[in-house]
């Protein structure tokens, strides 16, 4: 799978910045924070594409696609999640599926809401 360009899928399922939803998973998105930055004091939009990314999945009922992508978004910050020592890849891992479930769950409950 690759993960690239969503801005012509972002303009088509109109995805907006300040959107009550945006910013829900963005808070989510920002607990996992892929390599510390925004722990480190990075602006709360550092990991927007991320975020936008997630929603594009989300959207397109890609739910089995978002582990991936949680994983592999590390390469967009220059490190490759093959390199994980093995004395991290357990906390690792176990970041990305608590991050996935929260999402799924947030997800779920959102669409709960609309019918």
């Amino acid at each position: 799978m690759e993960f690239g360009n969503g801005a012509k899928e972002n303009r088509e399922i109109k995805i907006s910045n300040d959107s009550k939803t945006f910013l829900e998973l963005r808070d989510i998105v920002n607990r996992f924070d892929p390599v510390d930055l925004v722990e480190g004091g990075a602006p709360d939009d550092e990991h927007d594409r991320l975020t936008t990314e997630i929603l594009i999945l989300l959207f397109q009922d890609s739910m089995d696609e978002i582990r991936d992508l949680l994983i592999n978004c590390q390469i967009w910050y220059g490190y490759d999640p093959n390199d994980i020592k093995e004395e991290y890849r357990e906390r690792f891992n176990s970041k990305v599926d608590k991050t996935q479930k929260e999402i799924l769950n947030w997800h779920t409950k959102n669409k709960n809401q609309e019918n």
